[in-house]
């Protein structure tokens, strides 16, 4: 007998309730959909389909089989048999969307919004919000919400959680169904904002909006999560052809659609569906037609452009919207065959100046050639984007009914199709028959004394033609699967991608699918499914294409197979038979696992990996560390092959060397496929021997507090267990300016000599910019000033236009340290700031420097040449000299790269040999502080041309400067604290004081001058006036402590917070005399509040007399206050701002 427990909430339905009057129709806008639900859905959902007359459906335009997209969000079905709902808790959560990768039907999403936004939620106190982590995301506030109505209670979000204790658990849905439904409808309401982060990545990809959606899929359906990953990584440029089978039936019963498309701009996938037998032939079908047609725009595209461009030859004048038109054309001329986003941004901006163009119809007798190519462009207009073709189905499908189109389709190298099998080793759709992916020794329809053959080995048998993109991947491993699709989407012809989907006819034990993530994750451990890429555009690059994911067996096949009931069957009713089937399986897992290692081999000379005497390890979250470890391998010619660390041994450490690749995952934690192994080597005790050596480089961003934490807690416990390290660990920082790039280089620098090899010679690749001289001879000021409008204002760049009000010392005028407080106008609206926030000053060269640069540089152009450019938000004429002094950082630090670059163009191999020599870049920048201007007259006769000039000197980056003032105190204005930053060189002709390049630009400014600047969020939460504060802070790092307690002191005046939690403060600078900044300011706030909130506490490190130097940090530990303030209250915030030894 089974109970059924029937809602409280049912009691309330009365007899006159009709289902879609307890849907979303609130959330229905648009007055076509409303119309669908109403006069076709609503009908249908109480089996009175039959009754719709045919007028409903002419008056829908629904002939042909065409559906309206995304009706699914509006049914509301509550499906959920288990009546749990998972509860979000966010201090245990690292904001990973692991759980939102894997949830089968999209009903728990993360949102990036702002803190207005979070306040105005219908229940503010119940929508939950955390600080946003990453550089990207700073300022904004980080939120995971479940849809109560479409989660189906099954637990994947659950299990895929990695933290520990975990961050979601399963509540009663009884418990949040009211609040939790309006907190979602308020959310997806919200503007989407994935495109502030990587969508390539897995967490990235997570933000972006699923286009696929509150499917009718079982609870805990493997197939759905590759779907639904499918629309978020190209949904918007997406076609797809499906194949009879379970991803039909869910994908689209009339009158359900779970495809939807983007809130933001109105695209979403293409979907049909097809016959079993011919879904290949039907997807391949699209791909012909469209590679037609798209062919044919790219003609008319290209007649259009050199029509326009004779016009302009004959002395015809265009209008400034036909010329960005006619630039905008080129560049997707340019970018057509990019497999991004690219071509549908262009066509984003295309579009309305395409529109505009298009003359009012007149007959083809009287329009001009432009019109009739006009007309003939928006006709094929849908052709823009680079469509993505997917072919998509079960295994049923292509495993036999459908495999001979298959086969054909991937043959051919021209066919740029992708194909997904969802592998549930059976027809799961018509009840769990057979097919040739059913595995040796499943019990299941028309095998139930046990599948007697292997499984059909798919994969290799397409990896056979060599040009196709295959890989098997699993949903547990998040990073590898994304990884797959990339590659498989943007390869250069035909791929396959074989996803493994736990299935409900697997009889997965004991919790079904609920054990859906588990379930993978023990199917890759004991080798039952495996784990690899075979990429041909690696074989172009002379490395082996095939790269095997899953090396290592951690289970015993036997374990996996007591977990379904497919397996556990036969062997109750056929026990003899299924030990006999279960040891050949187990026979056949081990050798296939062999067979793919050999694949893996590689193609370096070494008879066997453990030949290499440099073994490389990575733990890698989204990809990037393992693809730096790969590159590394590959330039190394003492290692084999990168690895993950959880697929090494850590004895197999001992006597060796190994350098570790590290990423960082959430507030310090170490990547999923490297716990294991650094579990391990937590756990020896036993020290490595003699010889054992190893070199690390971390990846991270220091806007974490635990940045690189997880490659420094390797570094320390090799350390303690007796390794050798070579050199200093790498740390490359996502949030610097050049990226990880920059740590990454450095410690590449060091490693090579370490290791005794000789670096890789790279050959870097140059995009010239995009411009030409301009016919005319000088540009009035006005338009220089237009053009520069136009590169800040762009999107990447986002800066307005403010006025200098005051410039003040804040040292004495003679002193060699100039401390300055500078405050700028506010402008309303454009530099709105919160505390904590910094300025972005974007600085500008010196414009007598430059004008002597050119002028030595080139006898072709000097600082009035005019060009015509279209780069950087940039579209038009604009003067070299202003390019030079605003945008290029000429006088910036060279990079390696950058003398790469260069060398490119030298011919006197001696000068090039120069270049090249790691020891020269180093010792120019200890004597003279070199720049990219040095460089290029240094090596004149290299001279690359002005488009290469431009692309290989970095625009200049903004420097940010931490906000000393309060907005509440100072509505109006801005204020900074500001060290003027000044070295000392030693060289001939520099000898001398060096400035950097915004200070130098800033200590020259006086009232009325006039800066581009921008908003930069902080990284840190500022404290609320209830919260006790402990903030340290030495030189201009007084700044952000400074906009704490004015804006405390402002709320304590006002009387907005009659009684503030303690506040302390620790100031240090070098003397008291000269260095208290703000001492009038401080000295009365010590008076006025000295007695109740306010405590300071001042470090001089110079002033003592016999030499001894006290610093912040001293009186830091010698204190009460941090006992006091943050030890005994829990609420207590401690804040630092300074250099890092403080």
């Amino acid at each position: 007998m089974l109970v059924v427990n029937v809602p409280n909430r049912w009691r309330q339905i009365t007899e006159g309730d009709r289902p879609f009057e307890n849907r979303h129709i609130s959330l229905i806008n648009d007055k076509k959909v409303y119309k669908f639900m109403s006069e076709i859905v609503e009908p249908i959902s109480h089996l009175e389909g039959d009754n719709i007359p045919i007028s409903k459906f002419l008056e829908n335009n629904l002939l042909g089989g065409i559906m309206i997209p995304g009706t699914t969000k509006y049914e509301k079905r509550n499906p959920n048999p288990t009546g749990q709902i998972p509860e979000w808790d966010l201090n245990k959560c690292t904001q990973c969307n692991q759980c939102v990768f894997v949830c089968p039907h999209a009903a728990i999403r993360p949102f990036i919004i702002s803190k207005e936004e979070a306040l105005a939620a219908p229940y503010a106190k119940k929508f939950e919000t955390v600080k946003a982590s990453g550089a990207e995301l700073v300022g904004n506030r980080y939120t995971l919400q479940i849809s109560p109505l479409d989660c189906t209670g099954c637990n994947a979000c659950v299990e895929a959680c990695p933290e520990s204790p975990k961050a979601l658990k399963l509540g009663d849905i009884e418990d949040v169904l009211e609040v939790g439904e309006k907190n979602w409808d308020y959310a997806v309401s919200l503007p989407e904002r994935g495109d502030m982060v990587d969508k390539y990545t897995v967490r990235g990809s997570q933000f972006q909006t699923p286009l696929m959606e509150f499917s009718g899929a079982c609870g805990g359906c493997g197939e759905t999560p590759y779907f639904k990953l499918l629309t978020q990584l190209f949904g918007e440029r997406m076609v797809i052809a499906n194949a009879t089978g379970c991803s039909s039936i869910w994908g689209g019963s009339f009158p359900s659609n779970p495809y939807t498309v983007s809130p933001k701009t109105g695209r979403g996938p293409a979907w049909a569906n097809s016959l079993f037998e011919d879904n290949a032939e039907y997807g391949f079908g699209m791909f012909a037609a469209m590679r037609h047609r798209r062919e044919k725009l790219i003609r008319l595209v290209q007649d259009y452009v050199h029509h326009t461009q004779v016009q302009s030859e004959h002395g015809e004048n265009s209008t400034e919207d036909e010329e960005k038109l006619v630039s905008l054309l080129e560049d997707w001329l340019e970018a057509r065959e990019e497999k991004t986003d690219k071509c549908s941004f262009l066509f984003d901006k295309i579009k309305p100046l395409l529109n505009k163009a298009i003359p009012e119809k007149e007959s083809s007798e009287e329009a001009s050639v432009e019109a009739l190519l006009l007309s003939q462009i928006w006709a094929e207009r849908d052709m823009f984007p680079k469509i993505s073709q997917w072919i998509v189905g079960g295994d049923g499908w292509a495993y036999d009914i459908g495999f001979g189109g298959l086969d054909h389709v991937e043959a051919f190298e021209s066919n740029d199709v992708n194909v997904l099998i969802v592998d549930t080793e059976m027809y799961s759709n018509t009840g769990g028959q057979a097919s040739k992916a059913t595995p040796r020794g499943a019990s299941v329809k028309y095998a139930i004394g046990g599948k007697q053959e292997r499984k059909k080995n798919i994969g290799e048998i397409f990896m056979t033609y060599e040009h196709v993109y295959v890989a098997s991947v699993a949903i547990h491993d998040q990073a590898q699967t994304l990884r797959a699709f990339v590659e498989a989407d943007r390869h250069k012809g035909p791929s396959l991608i074989i996803a493994y989907a736990p299935c409900i006819q697997q009889g997965v034990r004991p919790a079904g699918l609920n054990d859906m993530i588990d379930e993978s994750r023990y199917a890759v451990d004991s080798g039952y499914w495996p784990l690899y890429r075979f990429n041909p555009e690696l074989a172009h690059e002379g490395k082996n294409p095939f790269i095997l994911d899953a090396k290592k067996l951690r289970k015993e096949i036997s374990g996996f197979l007591k977990r379904e009931g497919r397996f556990i069957n036969l062997k109750k009713a056929h026990p003899e038979i299924a030990d006999e089937l279960f040891a050949k399986m187990n026979n056949d897992v081990h050798h296939r696992m062999e067979h793919l290692k050999e694949l893996a081999a590689g193609y370096k000379a070494f008879d066997h990996k453990d030949d290499a005497s440099v073994q490389v390890l990575f733990a890698s979250e989204t990809g990037t560390a393992a693809q730096v470890a790969r590159d590394f391998a590959d330039a190394c010619t003492l290692s084999h092959d990168a690895d993950a660390m959880d697929n090494g041994e850590v004895d197999d450490l001992d006597g060796h060397t190994t350098v570790f690749v590290i990423a960082t995952a959430g507030q310090g934690a170490m990547p999923q496929n490297g716990k294991r192994f650094y579990q391990e080597l937590e756990s020896r005790e036993e020290p490595f021997s003699e010889g054992t050596r190893f070199m690390v480089m971390g990846l991270g961003d220091s806007s974490y507090y635990f940045f690189c934490k997880a490659a420094k807690d390797v570094e320390r416990k090799m350390l303690e267990l007796g390794a050798k390290q070579m050199i200093p660990t790498g740390m490359g920082d996502d949030s610097a300016e050049d990226g990880m790039q920059q740590g990454l280089h450095e410690w590449l620098d060091q490693v090579w000599p370490a290791l005794e090899v000789p670096p890789p010679v790279e050959v870097p690749h140059i995009t010239p910019v995009k411009v030409i001289f301009s016919k005319r001879a000088i540009l009035p000021p006005e338009e220089d000033e237009h053009m520069l409008q136009q590169f800040y204002q762009s999107a990447d760049q986002k800066a307005v236009s403010t006025q200098i009000i005051s410039n003040d010392l804040l040292c004495p005028p003679d002193y060699n340290r100039d401390f300055r407080k500078i405050t700028v106008q506010k402008r309303n609206g454009a530099l709105d700031y919160g505390l904590g926030d910094a300025l972005d000053i974007f600085p500008t060269n010196d414009v007598e420097k430059v004008h002597t640069f050119l002028q030595e540089y080139s006898p072709d152009f000097d600082e009035r040449t005019v060009v015509k450019l279209h780069a950087w938000g940039i579209d038009g004429d604009i003067s070299l000299g202003v390019l030079f002094t605003n945008i290029l950082d000429l006088f910036g630090k060279p990079s390696m790269h950058f003398l790469q670059q260069l060398a490119t163009f030298e011919t006197d191999e001696e000068e090039r040999s120069i270049m090249l020599d790691l020891q020269f870049l180093k010792a120019q920048a200890k004597k003279a502080g070199i720049t990219h201007a040095d460089v290029l007259m240094r090596f004149k006769k290299a001279h690359p041309p002005l488009p290469a000039l431009l692309a290989m000197i970095p625009l200049i980056k903004p420097r940010a400067y931490s906000i000393a003032s309060a907005p509440v105190a100072s509505p109006d204005t801005i204020e900074l604290c500001v060290l003027i930053n000044t070295w000392w060189t030693k060289q001939d002709e520099n000898d001398g004081m060096r400035y950097g390049l915004t200070c130098d630009m800033l200590r020259k400014l006086t009232s009325g001058d006039r800066l581009w600047c921008r908003i930069k969020p902080g990284s840190m939460e500022a404290p609320s006036p209830d919260q006790p504060v402990v903030c340290a802070g030495i030189g201009s790092g007084l700044a952000p402590h400074l906009a704490f307690l004015r804006d405390r002191v402002y709320r304590y005046k006002t009387g907005e917070v009659p009684s503030p939690a303690p506040f302390s403060l620790y100031f240090g600078n070098r003397f008291y005399a000269k260095e208290f900044l703000y001492q009038n300011e401080m000295e009365e706030y010590v008076e006025a509040y000295g007695k109740s909130w306010f405590t300071l506490h001042t470090a001089f490190s110079r002033d003592d007399p016999s030499g001894k130097k006290v610093y912040v940090q001293d009186l830091v530990g010698s204190t009460e206050d941090v006992r006091k303030l943050l030890h005994e209250d829990t609420n207590g915030m401690l804040y630092v701002c300074g250099n890092q030894n403080l």
